[in-house]
């Protein structure tokens, strides 16, 4: 860390006192009084000690914070140290104290609540803790810290700045449960086994035998009741495949943090991070991606809480990109096309979102439209804007309606057992024939 002042520099207080004992002194002498001459002795006591206490050599100075990454709501701690030692070698009385003053960040509380903190030096170390609290998920980011360190009596000071350092703050998920079940599983994949046919060692039904179906799955005494071959089909030995697509077109409502008011890419990041701690932990694979967004994120499938992990630290870089030209139907469906149930998380304002899921459910896939704008949004402190908003909101209401028409569920977000019905009317859906638009 090279300092903002390579050197120890006099302060005002220094000044002050050497000023002072200099004007009493010559007054005492000129007009030969004793009295000031007792006045001015502490200023000259205190002048000589921090001359001769002077450091002389420029201290080291370090920072760190404890931890890299915090959930939503969570504190971590941003820790400085002053360390110096003096020509001799020996740091005692070196830093008499130092003051470090964090810069203001709308999503950070410090504490102490000012960001300013000042410690006593111990041997000519100085250490320096301040509590630093996310108040919303991203990547958060310390802009600077001005550190000032000084010598016995406050005679000298040393200043530095530090260089920015960041920290992630994950999402803190919404309580999230789901008592439905697409299809339970014996353990050896996931909880919840897929309902796709294909090879698998669990009976699915008896159907009639079709070219390429294997010989030892014949069924010969229904092949013998029918007069027609039969044979076994079985479930594929696949898990339950969640795909999460994050809305980050654009950002509505004001979010107040972790402890007030959440936006609408606040309740779908929230609401996204708490389905993928449902899931992946379970053994299920959770894959997320986003759209809308300049910065297309996007996490491949996998289980386990590494999985969590990995979708999580993602989530802290969603930013709303304000361009429903990075829509890209195709390129969704294709990743999303092999997934059990796909769930996508919007506002439902810009009406790009709505034919991208109408377009998802023609291909083929499951999709579950989850509505994340929040309900004061038409509150407005201006009338055209409230009434603009309650326009939009009507013709909102429309479009949702001919979704829904058209196949695809829309449900609000409404924490334990949001998708509990949606989730048996698609494993209901999925068990017979699907026609899907190439």
């Amino acid at each position: 860390m090279s300092p903002g002042t390579p050197a120890w520099r006099p302060t005002a207080a220094y000044f002050r006192s050497s000023a002072a004992a200099v004007v009493l002194v010559v007054v005492a002498l000129i007009w030969r009084r004793s009295d000031l001459l007792v006045i001015a002795t502490p200023f000259a006591a205190v002048t000589a000690w921090a001359t001769i206490a002077r450091p002389r050599s420029t201290p080291s100075f370090e920072h760190a914070l404890g931890h890299p990454t915090v959930r939503e709501g969570d504190a971590t701690t941003w820790r400085g140290t002053v360390d110096a030692v003096d020509g001799d070698g020996d740091g005692a009385g070196v830093v008499d104290h130092a003051i470090a003053v964090l810069a203001h960040d709308a999503w950070i509380e410090t504490r102490p609540r000012g960001g300013c903190v000042t410690a006593i030096g111990v041997d000519g170390r100085v250490e320096l803790d301040v509590a630093v609290r996310a108040t919303r998920w991203g990547v958060r980011e310390i802009d600077r810290v001005d550190v000032v360190a000084t010598s016995t009596w406050g005679g000298f000071h040393w200043t530095t700045v530090t260089t920015p350092c960041t920290f992630a703050a994950l999402p803190a998920p919404g309580v999230f449960d789901v008592g439905a079940s697409p299809r339970p599983s014996d353990g050896l994949v996931g909880l919840h086994r897929s309902t796709r046919a294909g090879d698998g060692n669990e009976f699915a039904a008896v159907r009639t035998f079709q070219a390429g179906d294997r010989m030892r799955r014949i069924n010969w005494s229904r092949s013998a009741r029918t007069n027609e071959l039969q044979v076994n089909a079985a479930w594929a030995d696949l898990d339950t495949h969640v795909t999460l697509l994050i809305d980050a077109t654009d950002d509505f409502g004001a979010s107040g943090g972790v402890d007030g008011a959440a936006s609408s890419l606040d309740a779908s990041v929230r609401a996204a991070g708490a389905i993928a701690e449902h899931y992946a932990p379970r053994g299920e694979r959770v894959s997320m991606r986003t759209f809308g967004a300049r910065v297309v994120h996007e996490v491949p499938a996998g289980t386990g809480r590494a999985q969590l992990r990995r979708i999580l630290d993602t989530m802290t870089r969603i930013r709303a990109g304000h361009d429903v030209r990075a829509i890209r139907p195709g390129a969704i469906g294709r990743r999303a096309g092999g997934g059990r149930m796909t769930v996508m998380l919007s506002p439902l304002i810009a009406p790009e979102a709505l034919d991208l899921a109408v377009r998802l459910g023609r291909q083929g896939v499951g999709v579950v439209v989850i509505d994340t704008l929040p309900d004061h949004i038409a509150e407005h402190d201006d009338p055209l804007m409230a009434l603009a908003w309650r326009v939009r909101l009507l013709e909102r209401r429309r479009e949702v309606r001919m979704v829904t028409a058209a196949g695809i569920p829309v449900v609000r977000w409404r924490g334990p057992g949001s998708l509990d019905q949606v989730i048996r009317d698609i494993a209901r859906r999925t068990t017979g024939p699907r026609m899907a638009r190439r």
